[in-house]
């Protein structure tokens, strides 16, 4: 009787639980091979609907990012086609990818497609961003399984094992907040308006195409205020698209 209760859980849980999103996957999967052999027919703007329609739910490959890409330049869309290629440089790391940007900043004239140093150092850490947040995690445990261990088998204070994970907590708080301070983003309307206040009534400090690359470094309200060169502006938020994953 008990073994019959606990499988019928056990189904219960699979149903609930499991099989949906096993269902959902399969769908997904089912959905990008479709995608796949529209592209390779050439039939491009049925595949971007259906790359659409996974992007849109999260879900997404690299390789798709670049046929999205793709689609849009073709279309003579550049900052839509740009805003997928840097969605997959984003993801992959891929200097092809960077490259392709350049070109694209160069033939249109397009602004902030220019890689500083603090671009490729960003990237570095970027690519390594995973095995960092592994480490500071693991340097954490460890200091606390060695101040515990310390304080129950020597009865000291180990003022050095609490300084060494005072500065890690404080290298933890920054590489957690660290690229929410370097986010970028594509203006994808033209005639979008670069204002020097976060107001309809600031002075317009120019007007500019789609296509262009900004650094964001903060909001209020619907306006971002970002980086134009050397000045700092405000666009409407509906006027970009950051490049988040």
């Amino acid at each position: 009787m008990q073994n019959s209760v606990l499988k019928f859980l056990g189904l219960l849980f699979f149903i609930v639980f499991i099989s949906p999103s096993v269902l959902y996957s399969q769908s997904n999967n089912n959905l990008l091979l479709h995608a796949d052999s529209l592209f390779q027919q050439k039939r491009y703007t049925q595949s971007f609907e259906l790359y659409n329609s996974l992007f849109e739910s999260h879900q997404y490959t690299p390789a798709m990012l670049l046929k999205m890409a793709y689609i849009q330049e073709g279309l003579n869309r550049i900052s839509q086609s740009a805003y997928y290629l840097n969605l997959y440089y984003l993801s992959t790391h891929d200097e092809s990818a960077r490259i392709k940007l350049e070109e694209l900043a160069d033939t249109y004239r397009l602004e902030g497609y220019t890689t500083s140093q603090l671009d490729q150092v960003f990237s570095i850490y970027n690519r390594y961003r995973d095995l960092i947040t592994i480490c500071l995690i693991s340097g954490f445990t460890f200091l606390l399984i060695l101040i515990g261990f310390q304080r129950m088998r020597f009865h000291s204070k180990p003022y050095a094992a609490w300084t060494m994970l005072i500065v890690l907590s404080a290298l933890f708080i920054v590489h957690l907040n660290f690229s929410d301070g370097y986010s970028k983003a594509i203006i994808v309307n033209n005639n979008t308006y670069l204002m020097d206040g976060p107001s309809a009534g600031a002075s317009v400090i120019s007007i500019v195409r789609d296509g262009h690359r900004v650094k964001v470094i903060g909001k209020k309200d619907v306006w971002l205020k970002v980086e134009w060169g050397d000045t700092e502006a405000y666009i409407k938020e509906n006027n970009l698209l950051q490049v988040k994953l």
